[in-house]
């Protein structure tokens, strides 16, 4: 089993910039934020940048979808959906 080098938590507002640019062939960095105040830089490989879209594609739909009296009744409004 594989795990990240680095946990890293980070919140997107609206407006945040982000780029991104390929510097070796089959990996994909993105920044996030300014690089001079703080960006957070993710570098992912093909097959994990696409299976990053495939849970994020997931996420944004439940994420439009209206709350259900199970999702409710636990207390709190976030979920961890692993995959």
């Amino acid at each position: 089993m594989y795990a990240p080098t680095l946990d890293v938590y980070a919140k997107l507002a609206t407006g945040c910039p982000m780029s991104y640019e390929t510097n070796t062939l089959g990996e994909t960095e993105f920044t996030l934020g300014g690089r001079m105040n703080g960006a957070v830089v993710l570098t992912f490989t093909g097959d994990t940048l696409r299976d990053f879209l495939a849970v994020a594609t997931e996420a944004t739909a439940a994420s439009e979808r209206p709350a259900t009296a199970e999702s409710l009744s636990d207390g709190d409004s976030s979920a961890r959906h692993p995959r």
